[in-house]
């Protein structure tokens, strides 16, 4: 990725940005305070503006947070606290389902940021769902699962197809799939994200 297609990228995603916050002024009644629903669709928009910026600024300076390890527990709050603005969004509701996660340690922030990024690219396909997410870990992996029929967005894809979109979130997907050795399958089931664990011996 050049700085020509960073700043393309950004200019495209914050034009998108600002048409979904127009959107929201142009179906509300201006005599009236926000309802429920468009207030709902401000704050999911504003949180993709503040993705949006942080995948900017992590792409344009080099710089991710450092990865550390929580709890299953504490792990899977911090997923369902950045899923649920984008749940409401596109009215599709996303659950986080153990699988066989409980008792191991996830890496965090970083995974959670990168999965609800993941996410959020394919919900135009799964919409209005229902989406199951599922988490599992073993020995060597942590595997999350998007049980759907969506397909791999052409941005992610090993070798994406030279019309796939080239917006800030499969660049940065991309970079940070590589920096923490993600590797993402279509399967019969769904969408398969795994990671390697680092060996302790």
């Amino acid at each position: 990725m050049t700085s020509e297609d960073l700043w393309r990228a950004a200019l495209h995603d914050f034009n998108n940005l600002l048409a979904g916050l127009q959107g929201v002024l142009d179906l509300s009644d201006p005599r009236l305070p926000l309802d429920a629903r468009n207030r709902m669709r401000l704050e999911a928009t504003l949180e993709d503006g503040k993705t949006l910026i942080a995948m900017a600024r992590s792409l344009a300076l080099g710089r991710q947070p450092d990865t550390g390890l929580t709890g299953w527990g504490e792990w899977q709050a911090g997923l369902n606290q950045r899923l649920e603005p984008m749940a409401g969004l596109f009215r599709c509701p996303i659950e986080l389902v153990d699988a066989g996660a409980d008792g191991s340690y996830w890496p965090a922030p970083l995974l959670q940021d990168w999965a609800a990024a993941f996410t959020r690219q394919i919900l135009p396909w799964v919409a209005p769902g229902p989406l199951r997410l599922e988490a599992t870990a073993s020995s060597d992996a942590w595997t999350l699962t998007w049980v759907s029929d969506a397909p791999l967005p052409g941005g992610l894809r090993p070798d994406p197809p030279p019309d796939s979109p080239k917006n800030l979130a499969s660049y940065w997907l991309r970079e940070t799939s590589e920096r923490l050795g993600i590797f993402i399958r279509e399967t019969p089931s769904g969408l398969v994200a795994q990671m390697a664990r680092p060996c302790t011996s």
